[in-house]
């Protein structure tokens, strides 16, 4: 009885030191960097925030990348319509268009949805559009422009939507140089 007291003791003093071990290197896993060091394999994008189009758009699911309510996204927004909002609402060189597509979004693969807008929020520290310093803030208020850009007001024509770009480039003949099929 006695060595089976002591082969328990010993086992729930293992227990308690590979707790304690366990617990000690998991603390020193999470210890925080300083502040002062950059972040990441990309220091010189720090500050900065990516806007793929069903971020802000309504028909999309919170599932398929909607992150603002429904309720305040707009409907079907394409990259052109959100770089040219925010750069309106951004200094010059803060906004950047990359052709990049969204992973969860299948439509967002092609033009006109396709396309990743990144924004510079901070620089040196400082926000550079003081009313706007966070992820959301951004998001809600790309959302909240959109809709009042001209191209989404009834009525607008679009000065190029008459233009075909084959007939202006002077092949406007009609005839084809195509070889004709001898019969039998």
């Amino acid at each position: 009885e006695n060595s089976q007291r002591l082969l328990r003791a010993r086992e729930s003093e293992r227990e308690c030191v590979s707790i304690a071990g366990s617990l000690a290197r998991m603390a020193a896993k999470t210890t925080a960097k300083p502040t002062n060091e950059p972040r990441g394999k990309h220091p010189d994008l720090n500050g900065t925030v990516c806007i793929y189009s069903p971020y802000i758009n309504k028909h999309k699911t919170i599932q398929e990348g909607r992150r603002i309510p429904q309720d305040k996204a707009c409907g079907d927004p394409t990259a052109y319509e959100m770089m040219e909002v925010c750069k309106r609402l951004f200094p010059e060189g803060c906004v950047d268009g990359e052709n990049k597509g969204y992973s969860r979004d299948y439509e967002a693969q092609w033009a006109p949805m396709r396309g990743r807008i990144r924004v510079t929020l901070f620089k040196d520290g400082k926000p550079t559009v003081p009313e706007i310093t966070t992820r959301k803030q951004l998001f809600l208020k790309v959302a909240e422009l959109i809709p009042k850009m001209a191209t989404r007001q009834p009525g607008y024509v679009d000065p190029y939507a008459g233009k075909d770009p084959a007939a202006a480039a002077g092949g406007g003949s009609g005839t084809t140089n195509k070889k004709k099929k001898k019969g039998k």
